[in-house]
């Protein structure tokens, strides 16, 4: 299983930790292209890279975004580049929308990032945002996921037990990516076991 798991104490802090992949992905490759799908975690998740990007300005002039948060107004203030801004339907064949609007030399159209949630469901972000395709948000070379609160315990158990590769649980397909992330606060890992929640916990917190 290619999937890592980051505990922290608070919504605050993993939202934070969080943030601070994001914009160091963005300092690292100035042509990232990033799709956000954070749905109810964006309120803290926003407010904390706007912070991390005012301590540690990044050069913006050709990082794309795809939001599907409609958090256009967050980005703007963050100094991303109005037109390399695309907001996205919920319904859209994300691979094509990046080829259409941000494929260029440098990034060749690849999708660098996603940046998501888990829903109490067990969808990825929102539900259609084709999350279990090979042509949605799984080419992503990197997949963060934000996750918290007790009443996302159950889907977190879920997924942990979950095989890699199991279309009636569209989180589970994620297991078979590459490189996911998974950041829970103290709440949202009361789904794995006991072990596995202390381990990780010592080590992140």
């Amino acid at each position: 299983m290619a999937m890592n798991f980051k505990i922290f104490e608070t919504e605050g802090i993993a939202s934070q930790y969080a943030a601070d992949i994001v914009r160091k992905q963005f300092n690292n490759n100035p042509t990232s292209i990033v799709v956000f799908a954070l749905n109810d975690e964006q309120k803290h998740f926003y407010r904390q890279l706007h912070e991390e990007i005012a301590e540690n300005p990044v050069d913006a002039s050709q990082i794309h975004i795809f939001d599907y948060d409609s958090a256009s107004a967050d980005f703007l203030n963050m100094g991303m580049v109005k037109d390399q801004l695309h907001s996205v339907k919920k319904t859209v064949d994300i691979e094509g929308e990046i080829k259409d609007k941000a494929k260029t030399k440098e990034n060749k159209g690849k999708l660098t990032m996603f940046v998501g949630t888990l829903n109490a469901d067990g969808t990825v972000g929102y539900r259609e945002v084709n999350a279990d395709s090979d042509k949605g948000l799984l080419t992503a070379r990197e997949i963060v996921l934000l996750v918290t609160g007790s009443h996302k315990a159950d889907v977190i158990a879920k997924l942990y037990s979950s095989n890699e590769t199991n279309t009636d649980f569209e989180a589970g397909n994620l297991k078979s990516h590459r490189m996911t992330t998974v950041i829970l606060d103290w709440q949202a890992a009361q789904g794995l076991p006991t072990d596995v929640r202390d381990y990780y916990y010592s080590v992140f917190s």
